[in-house]
C-alpha cells in the first residue's frame, strides 16, 4: 500500500496555505509566519544542507569532509529545534573531524579573491554562501546565537575546501589560475589526537 506523507495535497488544502506554519524552536512548538526569521533560518539551513549534500556526491576528493559538514548542519538543525545540548556538541565534534580531514587536502595556492573554475568548487561555494546566509539569519534572533560560531567556522571550512579545486585567484598584482595538488602534510603535533 503506498504511503503519502502529506495527504492534504489530495484534499486541496494544507497547513501553511495561508502563509503561516508550525515550527519546533528550542523545544517549543510555535505557529509563525513563513516570513519570520526563524523560518528563514531553517530555510537557509535546508538549502545549505542540499548544496553540501550535492557537493559531497560530486566532489570525490572532498567527499569525506563534505559528508561531515553535512552532519554538522543536520545536527545543528536538531539543536535549534530541540535545544538539546547533545546535538550542539555533536555538531562541534563533527566540525573538528571535518577540519582534520581538510588538512591533508590543502595545497600551496596563492591567497586572494577566489573564482571557481570547476563544478566542485562552484558547488562548495554555493553551499558556503547558504551557510553564511543561515549565519546572518541566526544573528537576527535572540535564541541560538551560540550556533553562529559553528556556522562561521563551517563557512570557513567550505572556503578552504573550495581552494582544493581548480580556481582562479585575483591578487593585487595579477590573476592566477591554479589546479591545486595536495601536499599531503602530516597532521601537526599540536592537533588534538582524540578527534
Amino acid at each position: 500500500m503506498p504511503v503519502v506523507s502529506k495527504p492534504c495535497i489530495f484534499a486541496g488544502s494544507c497547513p501553511g496555505d495561508l502563509g503561516d506554519t508550525e515550527v519546533l524552536w528550542f523545544g517549543r512548538q510555535l505557529c509563525v509566519s513563513k516570513a519570520s526569521n526563524i523560518i528563514k533560518i531553517f530555510g537557509a539551513l535546508e538549502t545549505a544542507l542540499s548544496y553540501v549534500n550535492t557537493a559531497a556526491i560530486v566532489c570525490k576528493r572532498q567527499k569525506k569532509c563534505l559528508t561531515r559538514a553535512y552532519w554538522v548542519l543536520f545536527n545543528l538543525g536538531f539543536y535549534l529545534s530541540t535545544g538539546q545540548d547533545s546535538y550542539y556538541n555533536t555538531s562541534l565534534h563533527l566540525l573538528r573531524k571535518a577540519l582534520k580531514c581538510l588538512y591533508p587536502l590543502l595545497a600551496d595556492t596563492p591567497l586572494g579573491w577566489v573564482v571557481c573554475l570547476d563544478r566542485c568548487c562552484a558547488l562548495i561555494n554555493t553551499a558556503r554562501v547558504w551557510v553564511r546566509w543561515a549565519e546572518r539569519r541566526l544573528a537576527a534572533v535572540e535564541e541560538g546565537r551560540e550556533a553562529i560560531l559553528l556556522l562561521n567556522h563551517l563557512g570557513n571550512l567550505l572556503f578552504e575546501l573550495m581552494r582544493t579545486n581548480k580556481h582562479g585567484v585575483k591578487t593585487r598584482e595579477k590573476y592566477i589560475v591554479t589546479s591545486p595538488r595536495p601536499l599531503n602534510p602530516s597532521i601537526p603535533s599540536w592537533w588534538d589526537e582524540k578527534i
